[in-house]
């Protein structure tokens, strides 16, 4: 039997119990019985957005990304994820992108780093500056700088994380054809939340953590929280350090039932960004007659290699609901980040062992703005009711970067020397680029209910623009371009509620992304058009009357058009000639069977392929980076009773499967199953004077499994992350 036959086996083990076979789930509101489906309730007396409170376990019954406005999962004709707070804690993930690792259609760690989240949704993803990085935050995009100047957000500031597979522009602009990953933060809550965490681990890390909440006035008309993290930390990596202190305050003012402000603000600085650079193949994933590189492997120089983020926002949440008919909605966020990186990077090998390098300096620098003002009606016109939203939203990002390139010293691959001298690079006016983004959009979606079927359709104008200035070395403008881009996105989809819980589905929706850049001026110049996309979905979801878990099933087929590929011709410019398919199966269920029992159990399909390229050799190819295969399997159960009560033990299994590991696939990276593990105690539930008090160790890749987690080229691979042992004291009061 295969690795990759045994991790789907283990995932659908898992999925058979996410059926349903299982004890009574813990107590929800409402009332189920044994043949009738019972949906979540909505409370329409308070705020309609509720994707944000305290979900316990696994199970998430809302969500708003899929559709800006509160629908339970069943009844959204679209495939979407939710990672729980509670999953994050019991999986103790430091990323987001760690978090993502048990989610279907998503590859989150393509290059494993604390530095950023660039993930991979249904087989689209992209390295460098067109990575798909995590950047939705609370609905709202996130400005980012033109180079490394990307914001990253600690997931202890986060409530939840949201998928949303598959083209999302009628609701949220410009976005890839893939989906979208929204984080959802930490808000205040009427009931007091009181907890701190003192933790240690694996490579010195130490780290300590805060959350209080609770209400400020005894009528609740003021809430408030207060979530902070400080880490420190070798990496896997000779001479690298992850440093990392954030702060997320918040407070709720609710004036009476009809009307609620949230003010939202964050502030995190990275003084050290840890690894972020690559290896070559050869020595890795390919024979190198001189040996292997090795995991800790540093292409950098101490002396040289350093990098500083400091990242800030506020912004708001406003709602008011008018009358039984219409609420108004408006969220904003104005939000700052500052990068600075000096790194050193092997970019070819000579004589199997000495890495020739170059050195890079990046300055980088963004202010942006995003605000989205929402409408919604709730009404009915003979049989069928609506939920109908009617949106403008707006985004502006002014980026300013300075980059500079120069030589480096080479570096024995198997026995580096550090300390050596390295020219200092001197930039001018001429490495000064500034940019300024600009999206306005129109949107309008209509939810409607007739008995047990639900239909979605949505439509939306966006109208984007790129104003680009590069300079001269003597400071006077160099170029002024100017971009246009417009286009009206679309979706629809339609579901039917059985009584069994079973609810099939089918959609259709579009995607729309804006690209930079022109063509070679030996071609003309000029623009390009926006990369767009359209996918077809059709799928079946399914919740067990009574039981709290949820499972989901999905077919698609996506088709990317206009992707912009490399100049054959002239190799410092892209070509407007690439077109990329991707279709897949995701399967994906979620339990809480009991107040003991949780599982995750995830399996996707992935067929990811460039059916057009201007360049040789690579139309045919599968996409670089992205497996046929991923499975994961995930369970934790908590002792209630006897002399076990308190303990707590959980565990899982990742498979991802080979990949190739450039654009004319003539090489692979190698699968790779790795095991996780958990282990906690509750001392409360032993000693009265200890209540609230729990201990945990985490586990991840216990084997310590040596691998190359992906390659994007012949000298660009990246390691996956070895054993990494994290222990914790936590009280909640």
């Amino acid at each position: 039997m295969t690795r990759s036959s045994r991790s789907f086996l283990l995932a659908s083990a898992a999925m058979c119990c996410l059926l349903g076979w299982g004890p009574p789930a813990r107590a929800q509101s409402g009332t189920a019985n044994d043949s009738v489906l019972v949906l979540p309730p909505v409370d329409v007396q308070a705020t309609a957005w509720r994707s944000w409170e305290s979900v316990p376990g696994y199970v998430a019954p809302v969500t708003t990304t899929g559709s800006k406005t509160d629908t339970p999962l069943i009844e959204a004709p679209q495939s979407v994820g939710v990672v729980t707070r509670d999953q994050i804690d019991d999986q103790a993930a430091q990323s987001v992108s760690q978090a993502l690792r048990y989610t279907a259609g998503v590859l989150g760690e393509i290059r494993p780093s604390a530095r950023y989240d660039s993930v991979f949704v249904r087989g689209f993803g992209g390295q460098g500056t067109n990575a798909a990085f995590v950047n939705f935050l609370d609905g709202l995009r996130q400005g980012r700088g033109l180079y490394f100047g990307v914001p990253n957000t600690d997931p202890w500031l986060l409530e939840r994380i949201e998928v949303l597979r598959g083209p999302a522009s009628v609701l949220y602009g410009q976005t890839g054809a893939g989906g979208l990953v929204n984080l959802v933060s930490r808000r205040p809550s009427a009931d007091h939340v009181n907890e701190v965490r003192l933790e240690a681990g694996s490579h010195a890390l130490m780290q300590t953590a805060f959350d209080l909440g609770g209400r400020l006035t005894e009528d609740g008309t003021l809430l408030y929280r207060l979530t902070g993290i400080a880490r420190r930390s070798d990496t896997q990596y000779d001479h690298t350090e992850e440093e990392r202190i954030a702060i997320a305050p918040a407070l709720t003012w609710r004036p009476d039932d009809n009307t609620s402000v949230t003010v939202l603000a964050s502030y995190q600085h990275d003084p050290e960004g840890g690894f972020y650079n690559f290896v070559p193949a050869s020595g890795t994933v390919l024979p190198n007659p001189v040996g292997t590189i090795r995991r800790n492997f540093f292409g950098g120089d101490p002396a040289y290699d350093r990098y500083h983020r400091t990242q800030a926002a506020i912004g708001y949440q406003f709602e008011h609901r008018l009358d039984d008919v219409w609420k108004v909605r408006q969220n904003f966020r104005y939000s700052h980040i500052d990068a600075e990186v000096y790194v050193l990077s092997v970019r070819s090998v000579a004589n199997n062992r000495t890495g020739n390098r170059g050195a890079t300096f990046v300055s980088d620098h963004a202010n942006a703005f995003a605000l989205d003002n929402q409408a919604q009606a709730d009404f009915t016109t003979g049989a069928l009711r609506h939920t109908m939203l009617f949106g403008a939203d707006w985004q502006r990002t002014s980026s300013r970067a300075r980059q500079g390139m120069g030589p480096a010293p080479s570096i024995d691959l198997f026995a580096p020397v550090y300390h050596q001298p390295i020219p200092p690079i001197f930039t001018t006016p001429a490495g000064l680029t500034n940019q300024e983004l600009d999206q306005l959009g129109f949107y309008v979606q209509d939810q409607v209910a007739l008995g047990r079927w639900r239909f979605n359709l949505g439509l939306r104008y966006d109208r984007a623009s790129i104003g680009t200035t590069t300079h001269l070395a003597s400071g006077a403008n160099a170029a002024q371009e100017s971009q246009f881009d417009d286009k009206v996105t679309w979706r629809a989809g339609a579901l039917y509620l059985f009584d069994n819980g079973v609810a099939p589905y089918a959609s259709y929706s579009t995607s729309f992304l804006p690209n930079t850049g022109t063509a070679a001026p030996q071609r003309g110049g000029g623009t390009f058009s926006p990369t767009t996309g359209e996918q077809y979905e059709v799928g079946v979801k399914y919740q067990p009357p009574g039981r709290n878990s949820f499972v989901q099933l999905a077919a698609y087929h996506i088709t990317q058009q206009n992707v912009l590929t490399a100049d054959p011709l002239y190799a410092t410019y892209s070509v407007q000639q690439g077109e990329i398919r991707s279709r897949g199966i995701e399967l994906e269920g979620r339990a809480s069977l009991s107040d003991s029992l949780d599982l995750i159990g995830a399996y996707s399909y992935i067929d990811a392929e460039v059916t057009k390229s201007s360049a040789a050799g690579v139309a045919g190819n599968r996409v670089p980076q992205v497996p046929n295969h991923i499975a994961s399997g995930w369970a934790n159960y908590s002792f209630r009773d006897g002399p076990l009560r308190g303990l707590s033990l959980g565990g899982g299994t990742r498979f991802i499967g080979s990949t190739y590991g450039n654009d004319t696939n003539t090489f692979k990276v190698d699968a790779v199953t790795l095991f996780d593990a958990a282990l906690r105690y509750d001392l409360g539930a032993r000693f009265e004077s200890a209540k609230g008090v729990e201990l945990a160790v985490n586990a991840q890749n216990i084997g310590d499994k040596d691998y190359v987690a992906s390659c994007s080229s012949a000298t660009a691979c990246y390691f996956g992350t070895g054993r990494l042992i994290l222990g914790s004291v936590r009280a909640r009061w």
